[in-house]
């Protein structure tokens, strides 16, 4: 059986330690799939335990350096933590650093006149202060240098450790070699450069941090929905309060004004007004009375309420908005794995060019010798860390799946944010989908049986399916007091009819297509010419009754399809007959549709479209919808719809609103777009930046800079996503 794992993964600083990881662990025996999430610093692992087991993979995760801990850390508690020490690294450098740049200011012109202490300008006080910037500030760089190493590779640590070693170790053979002459004062050292790295560098992953934390707002937002405590009222009226882990299903939770819902379930007392914008993405305010369903996360205005728990806190809504979220991080999209293999591949080629700048300026003894060369090939080491590149894609990613989130839309991985930009062709179910799917007999006709004796053999099979309209004959039946008997060796036919054994007699009940193939005949039943829906009854050979009902058209449909059609052609399958189907793509404005499909004619239509050359999205919500959702380049699903369709669909969307498959859409060219211009601002930086250094034009301080500078721009241009959405939003009439 395959398990899913996911781990926390400390001492990542690049791409490269993510490629590094996942590379090591896929070589395991039993390993399917491991995906680690930069950002985050957590790991997704698809493994068959009767293979490996997680203790081997944690090992293996820990020899290559790195802490793997099975315990996840909430995402914003382990970014306040990566801010807290660099910030803390960052305050003991400068304190270090401090006497080496003043001493540093007798080497300009126009900072020559300032005055520098005896002590400051002493090559063995610089040596002491250095050196304990080696042993202390520097030592993670040089422990994940090692690790990196260790393994055959390399990472953003060896360019750190080699650019500041160099100008550690070749200042300390000139303060040694400045001795014996006597000119130890008037010399030049680089202790100054060696202390400015790590700074810089410092300075550069504490900003990046703060930026990182600033993309992960959006993701905690959900987080914050959930609550620590939660108020149980007992049968005594005394009030408890318990933690979410010790709710159990029939328990009653109060709510008061102003507070957050706390449990998934049913009102049992009291009338109020909720909040839930988390979950619809719509401001307006739900009125809510007993009986009626409530959702953890959303906050009660008005009234007290007292709410039957039906899920337990582990299995409420939102923490499956939650759970979807988490796991859209962790399944890599592949622009951002292609970005991996380059950053991987970039360092050991960057140490080259840095080897091939070093060579090139120790032949300029004009130039400066080998001071000049070393000076450069630092640079080039510091300014070449592919770090904005494994940062483009998994930001954007982040952050579109978090804000989509917020607007009832999930996606369950990053690989869907990628596809789903490209859709030319979205096919949509009709019932349930574009309609209501809240059909009602309108009615039974039976030239020789009683609509009572109809409706008891039809509600008698139908009560064994979840079909919508299997759901309104037994309503009906039931609207009528009658009493329904038993259906014993019942089989349902996915998208066709339903058969069983019902008082001694074969019955059967679906479309006329499916009956006739069963060698029943259904002529002399008309039709419903006004395209409503006919189903089709028969006992033991005999066809009985024509039940006619009909499905109205969602409101919000017709503009749902002219928002879609902005993205490419809407079709519309339907296992229903023509004439209903006609109705229904004349009200919603689509131009093609497909009458009569059974779920194998929807998954040829579908494949049929990818065979021309299309990006094919289906929209569906059904058990028959299943095997084209799950054909589909992208699968979008009602969140109302069969566990099956759940499945099979890559996009759920929440409250069963088909104008969040167009917001999925318009979500994915914006994250994508935002993708290409954060790669696009890596390579011009690295484009730019790297043929500077190596000409000599670029100080390492400033370098060290440059690279850490060029992450934030990156994340600083995905969070920009936040208000190109909400400007979109603000636009939709039907937003709010």
């Amino acid at each position: 059986m395959v398990k899913t794992i996911q781990l926390q993964i400390g001492g990542m600083t690049c791409a490269a330690c993510s490629a590094r990881i996942e590379k090591a662990v896929a070589r395991l025996p039993g390993i399917l799939e491991v995906s680690v999430s930069l950002p985050l610093g957590q790991a997704s692992i698809r493994l068959d335990p009767k293979l490996v087991q997680l203790d081997q993979v944690i090992s293996r995760i820990d020899s290559l350096g790195y802490r793997a801990m099975e315990e996840l850390e909430d995402v914003r508690t382990h970014n306040r933590g990566e801010i807290r020490s660099y910030r803390n690294r960052l305050l003991i450098a400068v304190a270090l650093s401090f006497p080496l740049l003043w001493s540093m200011l007798a080497h300009f012109p126009f900072t020559s006149g300032i005055p520098v202490p005896p002590l400051f300008a002493s090559p063995w006080f610089q040596l002491a202060v250095a050196t304990l910037m080696q042993l202390y500030v520097a030592y993670p760089f040089y422990y994940g240098a090692f690790q990196a190493i260790r393994q055959g590779a390399a990472n953003m640590d060896v360019l750190v450790a080699l650019g500041t070693s160099i100008a550690y170790l070749y200042s300390h053979r000139l303060t040694f070699a400045s001795l014996g002459g006597g000119h130890a004062h008037h010399t030049h050292y680089y202790f100054d450069t060696s202390a400015m790295i790590l700074t810089s560098v410092l300075l550069g992953k504490l900003l990046e941090s703060i930026a990182k934390g600033q993309a992960l707002k959006e993701m905690s937002h959900l987080q914050s929905l959930q609550s620590r405590l939660i108020r149980i009222g007992g049968q005594d009226g005394e009030e408890e309060w318990i933690a979410p882990e010790r709710l159990r299903i029939g328990d009653v939770a109060i709510v008061l004004p102003g507070e957050l819902v706390s449990v998934d379930g049913r009102v049992l007392e009291g009338r109020s007004e909720l909040d839930e914008s988390f979950l619809t993405g719509e401001s307006r305010l739900v009125p809510k009375a007993r009986g009626d369903l409530v959702y953890t996360g959303s906050r009660n205005l008005t009234g007290v309420l007292r709410i039957q728990a039906s899920a337990a806190a582990a299995d409420t809504r939102l923490s499956g908005m939650i759970r979807l979220v988490e796991e859209a991080q962790h399944a890599k999209p592949v622009i951002q794995r292609k970005v991996d293999q380059v950053a991987a591949f970039a360092i050991p080629v960057m140490i080259l060019c840095a080897i091939a700048t070093f060579v090139y300026w120790s032949l300029q003894p004009e130039a400066g010798g080998d001071g000049a060369a070393l000076h450069n090939a630092m640079a080039v080491l510091l300014v070449s860390c592919p770090c904005a590149l494994g940062l483009a894609a998994p930001i954007s990613i982040l952050i579109a799946s978090s804000l989509a989130a917020k607007r009832g839309v999930l996606f369950k991985e990053g690989r869907s944010v990628e596809r789903l930009h490209k859709v030319d062709r979205i096919v949509l179910d009709k019932t349930g989908t574009l309609t209501e799917g809240r059909p009602s007999i309108r009615e039974i006709r039976s030239p020789d049986y009683p609509d009572a004796y109809v409706l008891r053999m039809a509600a008698a099979l139908e009560r064994h399916s979840a079909h919508p309209i299997a759901i309104a004959i037994v309503t009906e039946a039931n609207k009528r007091r009658l009493l329904i008997p038993q259906a014993e060796q019942v089989k349902e036919t996915a998208g066709q009819g339903i058969a069983g054994l019902v008082e001694g007699k074969r019955c059967a009940i679906g479309n006329a297509a499916w009956l006739r193939s069963h060698g029943i005949d259904t002529s002399r039943l008309a039709a419903a010419e006004d395209g409503a829906s006919v189903l089709y009854i028969a006992c033991d050979g005999h066809c009985l009754a024509a039940i006619v009902w009909s499905d109205r058209l969602r409101p919000e449909s017709a503009w749902a399809v002219g928002e879609l059609a902005a993205y490419g052609e809407v079709l519309m399958a339907t296992g229903d007959d023509e004439p209903a189907a006609r109705r229904i793509a004349a009200e919603a404005g689509i131009g093609a549709f497909y009458a009569q499909m059974l779920p194998e004619h929807k998954l040829e239509l579908v494949r049929k479209l990818q065979s021309e050359g299309r990006t094919v999205a289906m929209v569906g919500d059904g058990v028959n919808d299943a095997a084209a959702l799950a054909a589909a380049d992208v699968g979008l699903v009602m969140d109302s719809g069969t566990a099956a369709a759940m499945e099979a669909g890559d996009v759920i969307l929440l409250r069963g609103e088909l104008t969040k498959a167009a917001a999925a859409i318009r979500i994915s060219r914006l994250a994508m777009r935002n993708i290409r211009q954060n790669l696009g601002i890596s390579l011009i930086y690295n484009g730019i930046m790297i043929p500077l250094a190596a000409s000599g034009w670029l100080d390492p301080r400033i370098a060290c800079l440059s690279m850490a500078l060029s992450s934030v721009f990156v994340v600083l241009n995905s969070l920009r996503l936040n208000r190109q959405l909400r400007i979109k939003r603000d636009a939709d009439p039907q937003a709010s």
